[in-house]
Formats: structure tokens, sequence, C-alpha cells
């Protein structure tokens, strides 16, 4: 049986995820723009390399709010040592998500994390 797992995004209710989310979309947008920015033209392979660093940028604070998830997930019965575990992961992954999540940059109702934190890619730019 399948069965839903909220992800990053979906809890917009939420003032956490809200924060988190944000923080994600934020250095994905300005990982484009940068990108773009330092091509010569704007053609399709510029704006192809500009959505790989993008992406770069985001997956892992995606896959790292998938882990907090799935580690918070109570039907899923795993101990402390697992969801530490998955926790570690993430942490190892994206910080900034996971602090996010935890609320360790605010409680996503006011200011939240003090200032973009743009983060190289994780894989270096793909040569045309």
């Amino acid at each position: 049986m399948t069965r839903f797992l909220p992800m990053l995004g979906d809890r917009r209710a939420d003032p956490l995820d809200h924060l988190a989310y944000d923080a994600l979309a934020e250095r994905a947008g300005d990982a484009f723009e940068i990108a773009l920015h330092y091509q010569d033209v704007c053609t399709r392979e510029a704006r192809q390399e500009a959505l790989h660093n993008a992406l770069a940028t985001a997956a892992p604070g995606l896959v790292a709010a998938a882990l907090v998830r799935l580690a918070d997930d109570p039907e899923l019965g795993l101990t402390t040592e697992q969801r530490e575990y998955l926790t570690d992961i993430a942490t190892g992954l994206d910080l900034d998500t996971v602090e996010d999540l935890f609320g360790a940059n605010g409680d996503g109702t006011e200011g939240g994390r003090p200032g973009p934190s743009v983060t190289s890619p994780a894989t270096p730019p793909r040569e045309l």
C-alpha cells in the first residue's frame, strides 16, 4: 500500500516547513541567476546549465527534508538510534535545511534565518 508522506513545501501551514522551503527555494533561485549571469548569452544551453546549478543546489536539501520526514514518521516504528541515524545523514546533506526544520534558525513566524546562504552546487558545472 502506498502512503502519502508530506514533503518539504507540502505543509505550508507549518512555519518551520515554510521557513525551510523558502530558504531552499531562495538558494536554488540564486544559484540559477548566478549561473545564468555568467553565461554570455541566454541560449537554451545557458538556461540548461543554470537549471542544472539550481537543481544541484536544491537536491541535497530536498533529500535531507525527506529523511527528516521519514525519521519523524511514527508509523515506521523506528528506534531512537534509527531516527538519529537518518537525521545525521540529513544533516550531512544539508545542515541549513535540517536546522530550519528543527527550529534552530527561528520559529518561522518572524525574521527567520539571518540571511541567504548560497552554497556552491554539489556537482561542478558541466562543460557544454
